[in-house]
């Protein structure tokens, strides 16, 4: 796999907070807020002082929004999350995107018309799994047949913005059919246990099937941590299932790690400008995450992970609302 340098700060809710600070002392008007604090968490384990990465992060956005067209959403504020990866890998822009119109040719080998940004994403982590940073046509050939066998069990929710979910998982040691099976079984022990079906879940079982144990166990403690949750009074929904199923990778009791959440949200939603309770639950969960795990490698994958997770679903609700305007200004021409 790519080199990734990694720290695991001593206190990640003081570092987080630090990254924050800079980032959003160099914001513009019209940057995602939103984009930005889950930027700052992405940068949480990145080495380099705050204000030097938040300099470089910006460099990196800008040549970003200025080296693509302007229908990308590449322009747009998910360039930041998309930076923060570039950033901690060493990546130069230029060379990003001369590997996606490399690999984009691989990827028309198996699709007909491009998946603009999830491609651009999927591109992002396969490059990742390989030593020089190049994707092999067996990469694309692997995530290819395992996204057709995510779709055979799921063939309405399963879409190209599950691209990059699949890409992350061409790293998995089992054969395409073998990662689907286990990526249903996770589907469905979830749903057994009362979670609702949908995209929400489907992303939640393809966090889930890095964890080591068995499905079964795997599904049985993100039960514990959920309901640890509601019963500490918050209001939980489908939305928080990504964070749920990243918890699930800390190996501590459930209720130790619903009470580390908790005591990091209320520094979060004390920050300027003030995040939502979803937004700071979501970002107290990271920050969480990293303070319980040991391993650098381990916080590395996930940090990645979490970063192209949080694109997909920021794209996601864009297109979701879009979809709504849409709809709403049909009816109002039409009554």
């Amino acid at each position: 796999m790519q080199s990734t340098d990694v720290i695991l700060p001593p206190d990640p809710l003081t570092r987080y907070q630090q990254v924050h600070r800079a980032l959003f002392a160099r914001k513009a008007w019209y940057h995602d807020s939103s984009v930005l604090r889950h930027t700052a968490l992405a940068l949480v384990t990145t080495p380099g002082e705050p204000q030097t990465l938040a300099l470089r992060l910006n460099e990196l956005a800008e040549e970003l929004a200025r080296s693509t067209p302007w229908y990308s959403s590449l322009r747009n504020s998910i360039r930041f999350l998309v930076a923060s990866m570039l950033l901690r890998r060493g990546t130069r822009v230029a060379d990003f995107l001369e590997e996606l119109k490399r690999a984009g040719e691989l990827f028309r080998e198996h699709w007909r018309l491009s998946g603009q940004t999830f491609e651009a994403l999927a591109i992002l982590a396969l490059s990742g799994q390989s030593p020089d940073g190049r994707v092999t046509r067996e990469q694309v050939a692997r995530m290819a047949a395992i996204w057709d066998e995510m779709k055979r069990y799921h063939p309405w929710i399963t879409q190209r913005s599950d691209w990059p979910a699949a890409a992350l998982l061409a790293a998995a040691p089992l054969d395409p059919a073998q990662v689907a099976e286990r990526l249903e079984a996770l589907y469905r022990g979830l749903h057994e246990r009362g979670f609702s079906r949908g995209d929400a879940l489907q992303t939640a079982s393809h966090i889930l099937y890095f964890h080591t144990e068995s499905a079964r166990a795997a599904c049985t403690r993100f039960e514990q941590l959920y309901k640890g949750f509601k019963q500490q009074g918050l209001w939980m929904y489908e939305g928080d299932y990504d964070d749920v199923a990243l918890l699930c990778f800390a190996m501590q009791d459930p209720a130790e790690v619903v009470a580390r959440v908790a005591e990091q949200r209320e520094p979060i939603a004390a920050l300027k400008p003030r995040p939502g309770k979803g937004t700071s639950f979501s970002l107290a969960c990271g920050t969480a995450l990293i303070s319980l795990l040991r391993r650098s490698a381990e916080t590395a994958h996930l940090s990645e992970a979490q970063a192209l997770l949080r694109i997909v679903a920021i794209l996601q609700a864009q297109q979701a609302a879009a979809a709504a305007a849409a709809t709403a200004a049909a009816a109002a021409a039409a009554g």
